[in-house]
């Protein structure tokens, strides 16, 4: 059974936990420092991220970024990649 999402197989992977951290705590910054990032490097990165998934991703409601319809559907998906186990060896 295959559940990444058929979007993500086409990505720089390495822009996933970016997603995952804004996500979560619907702040770039917190989400910055979440990841030891500086929030301009955040910023880049979520950039890099739209422009691959063509969605803003996030829009900004008074202090909070809010998902867009596109990111909560890929967000399960995401978040699986981050709890489910790893294979054994």
């Amino acid at each position: 059974m295959n559940i990444m999402h058929p979007v993500l197989r086409r990505i720089d992977l390495n822009l996933l936990p970016v997603f995952d951290a804004v996500y979560r705590s619907r702040s770039v910054r917190l989400a910055a420092e979440e990841l030891a990032m500086s929030t301009s490097a955040l910023s880049h990165a979520l950039s890099r991220l739209r422009s691959a998934l063509n969605d803003p991703l996030f829009y900004r409601e008074g202090h909070r970024m809010c998902p867009s319809v596109y990111a909560s559907q890929l967000a399960p998906s995401i978040c699986l990649l981050y709890t489910s186990p790893s294979p054994r060896d």
